[in-house]
This record gives structure tokens, sequence and C-alpha cells, in this order.
């Protein structure tokens, strides 16, 4: 029998959405140190990290306002949803939508003429006096003038959200079953959190956990001190370069190639399958001899050679495919039996529907007000929700670090298969209107909901509140979001924001009418063909370790970079170990490599903390 989720946890949960969210907006402006590039947020797991020990120091004086496990599970799940609607290629990134297609208009890119009456004025500021002061900053949104300016606009994309949101938890929760209860999918990412609310305290009573928590801690300590005082000298995690030695042709091609050792990817990495861990690094490798390959060849005259977007694009596209067809049976039972009284999950199953189509509705009603063609919709929400099932599937069963892909987007698809001129003006400007947010899925929410749905199985706790309380995170995340970036830029000044985003892809649309791209669309195709080679290879051979996800996850990565060396580290040193001493060895080591990447966040997340409070540069242990 499933327990309710509690209000106090719900509460509790949407409270602490408002600072964090506000940090990571701001924290935006620096470029650095971004805790939703990465898979586990660091920022959700350091406040679950202190309500655990407020926690446990409760529990210790007697105190019975303590937390259950399950209300510090739904705090988490509820931060997490909330951290990633704030995050990079989110709302970070749309909020400027708002306002640079009249902001950045010149009579050079003709920006007026070209799609200013496309524009749809509930969701954008089109006046340009008051964005003056929007943009050179040293002022307050609190003015009267100025907070009423913003009132419809930010409830519409609020709205927007709360429906894109919905069909996610709707999406997730006919598939929760199946991947979590049938096929018990391991979910490595959220093991920390899981560990972290372990009742009993068992993870704080680890002695290796707490080893790799000095050496990861240690680390980013010394660092940060040595930040404060230059003359220091740091302990180099991140100095190494190999690409600048490769200077003459075809070996230049390889590109920037860092090696860093990074303890939190060295952690996280050691929760993954040796095949996927091992895959990334070598197809990582795969596309840097290619690209020498190239040009060797001269193939990179071609542009976008080796067309890795378009590759990663069908390979992903492929992977939600076969995890459809996977599920094909699951899904088919859920809908023979909706409105049966005897099928256990039908009270879920019938509010995921209501949920769906509630939201569908409205994200067909807003992108049809927008502009977009009525028979463009359905392509473009389909695509995009398409690729997070793609992800959520393989962050689930996988649990990579990364999963920035920024060409595999609805409309770099459409615009390649249907070419310009078939889309049309009013079709063009809502792509670029929405591209923001679907720019590179780092942040991807939809992962976050099926993982606080997996947490909650593992807790106990009913998934049907829980599905709500992430929905009110989502609202409230999104809506703090836009006040954050909007008080952050009359502050600052809007112009240290993205400044063209989705409006320059849509100059070069209208300024270069293309038809539809076959070169592209065709290695769209060999992405996908390679994908289900081998998807088959490895359900026919069992000595292939090659993973298919690993080929669309380093495809077009530009975050991965700094991460392959330390998967690299982890993969060996789990290999080493699983030999030598078995799957006992790994299970005795594993608290290790979860202390260096707990030590990690929280040391280097608070260094970041205080840069943000104090706005004094300190040490970044991640980008």
């Amino acid at each position: 029998m499933k327990s309710s989720v509690s209000i106090r946890s719900i509460c509790i949960g949407l409270v602490l959405i408002i600072p964090n969210v506000y940090f990571l907006i701001n924290n935006h402006v620096y470029l650095s140190g971004l805790p939703t590039t990465i898979s586990l947020f660091y920022n959700a797991v350091i406040c679950l990290f202190l309500l655990v020990a407020i926690n446990l120091l409760l529990r210790y004086l007697g105190i019975k306002w303590f937390l259950s496990r399950q209300e510090l599970i739904t705090i988490y799940s509820m931060l997490a949803v909330g951290s990633a609607m704030s995050g990079h290629d989110m709302i970070q990134t749309v909020v400027p939508a708002l306002t640079h297609g009249y902001w950045y208009a010149t009579p050079e890119n003709e920006w007026q003429s070209l799609f200013w009456q496309h524009l749809p004025g509930w969701l954008v500021i089109q006046d340009t006096e008051n964005l003056a002061v929007y943009y050179q900053g040293e002022s307050s949104v609190y003015w009267v003038g100025h907070y009423k300016l913003w009132f419809v606009p930010v409830f519409w994309w609020t709205a927007f959200f709360a429906a894109l949101v919905a069909v996610m938890i709707s999406i997730n929760m006919f598939l929760r079953i199946s991947w979590t209860v049938d096929e018990k999918l391991a979910f490595p990412i959220v093991r920390m959190p899981l560990e972290l609310t372990e009742p009993k305290g068992k993870f704080f009573r680890s002695k290796l956990m707490w080893i790799g928590f000095g050496v990861a801690g240690g680390i980013a300590l010394w660092n940060g001190v040595c930040v404060l005082n230059p003359f220091l000298p740091q302990i180099p995690t991140r100095q190494f370069e190999i690409g600048q030695y490769f200077t003459q042709r075809p070996w230049n091609a390889i590109g920037w190639t860092p090696m860093y050792m990074l303890p939190f990817a060295i952690g996280i990495a050691f929760l993954m399958p040796l095949d996927l861990s091992f895959s990334i690094w070598f197809f990582y490798w795969f596309w840097k001899i290619l690209r020498v390959m190239g040009n060797i060849l001269g193939m990179r005259s071609l542009p976008g050679f080796p067309y890795d977007g378009p590759q990663t694009t069908g390979a992903y596209i492929m992977l939600a495919l076969l995890v459809l067809w996977g599920s094909r049976r699951h899904l088919g039972q859920i809908f023979k039996s909706l409105f049966s009284q005897r099928f256990e999950y039908n009270g879920e199953y019938r509010t995921a529907l209501f949920i769906g189509v509630t939201g569908s509705i409205f994200l067909f009603v807003f992108a049809y007000r927008m502009g977009m063609y009525w028979w463009v919709i359905p392509m473009y929400f389909g695509i995009y929700y398409i690729m997070g099932i793609s992800i959520t599937r393989v962050r689930a069963q996988l649990g990579p670090p990364t999963h920035e892909m920024f060409q595999a987007t609805p409309q770099k698809v459409l615009v390649d298969v249907l070419g310009t001129r078939r889309l049309g003006v009013p079709t063009l400007t809502s792509f670029a209107m929405l591209w923001g947010f679907n720019r590179g899925y780092r942040a991807h929410p939809m992962p976050h909901v099926l993982e606080g749905f997996w947490l909650s199985e593992q807790t106990k706790a009913s998934t049907i509140r829980l599905a709500l309380a992430m929905l009110l995170a989502a609202i409230l995340a999104s809506a703090t979001a836009f006040w954050s970036f909007i008080e952050m830029s009359y502050r600052n000044g809007a112009s240290v924001n993205p400044p063209w985003g989705g409006f320059k892809h849509l100059q070069n649309w209208l300024f270069y009418a293309s038809p539809p791209r076959t070169l592209e669309v065709s290695f769209m195709g060999v992405g996908a063909v390679v994908t289900l080679t081998l998807y088959l290879l490895r359900k026919r051979f069992l000595w292939i370790t090659l993973h298919p996800a690993a080929f669309a996850l380093t495809g077009s990565t530009w975050t991965l970079s700094w991460l392959w060396f330390s998967i690299f580290l982890s993969w060996l040193a789990k290999r080493l170990i699983i030999r030598h001493g078995g799957i006992k060895g790994y299970r005795k080591a594993l608290p290790l490599f979860m202390g260096l990447l707990l030590g990690d966040y929280v040391i280097g997340g608070i260094w970041i903390v205080i840069r943000w409070i104090t706005g004094t540069q300190t040490y970044v242990f991640w980008r």
C-alpha cells in the first residue's frame, strides 16, 4: 500500500525552489559552475545533503519534527524538476526571445520587414523605449511601468511550460510500470539521493565514503584557497589539453581535446554499466578519428562534415522507436483495460490520460495562436517528446553524466526534411520563439520526472500525488525563473544575456530559403541505421560491448569533452575491481566513488554559492 505524499514536504519543496531558481538564473551570468549541464544537479544534491544532516541532528536530539524518507524524496524530486525548468537550455534561454526580436533589429539585418508582423504581441515585449532601460541596467523591475509590461507574456509562457511538463508527466506515468517494475531499470543517476535518504544512515557510516569525500572535497577546498591566493599551486585536475600539440594537417582536425580528472565525473561514471562507460570514450575518439580521416580525404570541405548532428538526431529517434516497440505490449494492455475496474493501475492511468490530453490541447492551441501551421504542430511536439523519451530511457537504464545535443531539435529536423519554403514565415518565426527550450536538452525535465517516480516507488509514496507536486514545482519554478531573469536584467543590463538566439537562425532561414536538405536527411538515416545495427548485434552476440546509446551521446556534445577522460579512468578502475574482486569487490568499492561524487559536489558547490553571494571570484569545480 502506497502512502500519501505529505503536504509538509510539498510546501518545503516549493519554498526551496525559489532560492534555487534565483541562484541558477544569476549563476547563468558567469557561464561557469553550471549545475544543470550535468545529469545530477549539484544544487539539488547539496539541498538534500543539508536536509539529511538537519534530520539526523533532530533524530539525535529526540525532536520529532524530522522528515521521513518519503518526504525527503518528494522535496528532492521537486527541486530536480524545478531546477530543470530554470536550467540551461530551458527558461534561461527562453526569456531573451521576449525582447531580442525587437531590440536587436537593425536596418542591416532587416528584421522589421522580415518577421516583426509575425511576432505574437501577447508573447513578446514590443515597447522599445522601455526595453532600453531593461538592456542598459541600473534600474528595477519593481517600478510600476516595468512589471506591468511583463505580466501578460510571462503568464502565457508559464502556462505553456506547465502544459509542456504536464505531457511529460503523462508519458512517464504510462511508461513507468514497464520500466520501473517490469524491466527494473537501474536508474544510476539517482542512486545518490536514494543512498543519502536511507533511514538508518548506513551511507554516512561508511569509512570508504568519507575517504572519497575527503579526497574530492580536499581537492576542491585546496583549489578554492589557491584561487583566493594565486601564489599557491593548485592541484591540476583540469589543466591538460592534448589538442594543442596537433598543429599540422591532418591531425589538427582533432580539435580541442582536454584530459580532465574531475572527481564527481569519476564517481558518476562508476555507477554506469561497464559497456556504456567503455562505449562513451570509444565513440568519443571514433568521432575524432572520423574528422582526421575526413581531413585526409578532403571531405572537410563539405559543410557540416562528419554530420554528427544529423547522425545523432537519427540515433536518438531510433532509440525512442526501439524503446516504444519494446513497451508495445505494456502500452497495449493499458489501452485495452483502461476502463476496466479490475486493473490495478487504472486510477493512475486515467489521471495520466486526463493530464496528457489537457496539456496536448493547450500546446496545440498555443502553437497555433503563435502562428505555427496546424499540420506542423503534431510533428514539432512529436519530435520533441520522442527526443525526451530517448533521453529519459538512456538515463533510466544507463545513467550518463550528460545528454547534450545541440542539433537534434524539432526545428532542425523539420527544416532539413521539409525545407524552409514549405514551412513558411509564420511557422519559422514560431520555431525561433521556441528555440530556447529545445536547443540542447542538457536540462530536459522529462528524465527528472521519471526518476522522481522511481524514487517514490522505492519509498512506496503515492505516484499521483507526487506527479501533482512536480507539476506545481514546474509552475512555480517557471514563474520564478522569469522573475529572476527579468530582475537580474533590469539590475545588471540584459546585454549580458545571449544576444540573438533563435532569431539569428530565423534570419538565415529567411535570407537563404532552402529546399529539403537531402544530405543532412541521409545522414539522419545513417545514424538511425548504425544505432539499429548496434542494437541487433548486441542482441545476437553477447560479446559485443559497443552500446548504441553511446553513439548518440557522443555525436555532437561539447560537454562530453570535459568528461570523457574521467569516464575512461572510472571505467578502468571499475574493470580492474570487477576482474580481481568480482561483484563483491565492486559493491565494497562503490561508497568510495560515491564519496568522490558527494565531496566534489558539496565543497565545490559551496565555493560557487560563496561566489554568488559575495561576488568574489572563487574556484569552479565544473565548467
